[in-house]
């Protein structure tokens, strides 16, 4: 499942979770609420593995930002985990008083709403936007 995903969401330039967790949902039976959990455990275990790639092979290029360790920007890396944590916690506890069947449908407005600014149909329509 995993190679599959990562195949066509790397053609479309998507992230995986927007193809693996239909997947869990419908042939594994998991529940929404587990298939997004298990795949943002997922995406958090990979993040840490091309954490430590993007420093290593950064290291000793000249001219980075202040504050980098190889490619990594430590201030921003900050700046994104501080918001993004607190944000996560949010997000769960408004995910578990929601029922099963609401969390489904918002993830599918969430997917057709991805789809449709992949295919640059919003440029096309206003493209201020």
């Amino acid at each position: 499942m995993g190679f599959i995903a990562g195949f066509f969401s790397g053609l479309s330039g998507i992230g995986g979770g927007i193809i693996v967790v239909p997947i869990m949902f419908a042939v594994f039976g998991l529940s929404m609420i587990q298939s997004i959990g298990t795949s943002i455990r997922v995406v958090s275990l990979n993040s840490i593995g091309g954490i430590f790639s993007y420093a290593l092979n950064g290291l000793g290029i000249p001219e980075l930002p202040p504050y980098s360790v190889g490619y990594i920007n430590l201030l921003q890396l900050f700046l994104l985990a501080g918001n993004s944590v607190p944000a996560a916690q949010l997000e769960v506890r408004f995910a578990h008083r929601l029922p099963g069947e609401q969390v489904k449908y918002i993830f599918i407005c969430l997917m057709i709403y991805i789809g449709l600014k992949t295919l640059g149909l919003f440029d096309w329509i206003s493209p201020q936007l």
